[in-house]
């Protein structure tokens, strides 16, 4: 049983500057990536040779189509693995509809499970980037903001270093989803931060240090 509480690291949690948080992606990374949106990659990212997008930059993008193509250069800027981001722009049209219904809406729990339903038919679309998609269309369920729920994260949480998420057997589905957005609302009441800056604070020190 741990005895470390997240709690103790309230002091490096709250200034977290979790929104300037960016990442760099070189055109010729993605210059593989063809399918038939490609002009709105090219609008983005094709005229230079190396950008910087933080989380911010893609909170104030206005577009849908802009917010989606920021949100996956953010995410996978060197492309992806595989072909999976290939794949599931190949339904980007469709992506497009389905985020725009759910954009900045409070869910109920089924309508929830329908989203996720629909986001998990699009091929190449796995938990990593549609919990990237749910975080930055400001998308909440039951009163709890989405955040981002990607291969690190999960590994940070079975590091089971603090003692409040050491009681579950994380991996990527929706119920651990569920109860991740849940448990990470709730901390972040008792830490007076916000969601996303524990979820940072997991991504950077919590998988890196040893407590």
């Amino acid at each position: 049983m741990s005895k470390t509480s997240i709690l103790c690291y309230k002091q490096l949690i709250q200034p977290l500057p979790v929104m300037n948080q960016s990442t760099h992606i070189k055109k010729e990374s993605w210059a593989r990536i063809s399918y038939k949106e490609k002009t709105n990659i090219e609008k983005i990212i094709f005229s230079k040779n190396d950008i910087e997008i933080s989380r911010q930059d893609i909170f104030d993008e206005s577009k849908t189509d802009f917010k989606i193509i920021k949100t996956l250069l953010w995410g996978y800027p060197t492309g992806g693995r595989n072909d999976n981001i290939k794949r599931a722009l190949e339904s980007f049209i469709l992506l497009q509809k389905i985020l725009s219904k759910a954009e900045n809406k409070n869910l109920s729990l089924s309508e929830a499970n329908s989203l996720l339903n629909e986001l998990g038919n699009i091929k190449g679309l796995g938990p990593s980037t549609w919990s990237k998609l749910l975080y930055f269309f400001n998308i909440s369920i039951c009163n709890q903001k989405c955040q981002i729920f990607d291969l690190k994260i999960v590994d940070s949480l079975n590091k089971k270093q603090f003692c409040e998420f050491e009681e579950y057997n994380w991996k990527q589905d929706k119920q651990n989803y569920f109860k991740y957005i849940s448990l990470l609302s709730d901390l972040a009441n008792k830490l007076k931060a916000s969601p996303d800056q524990i979820e940072n604070f997991l991504f950077i020190y919590n998988l890196n240090y040893k407590f």
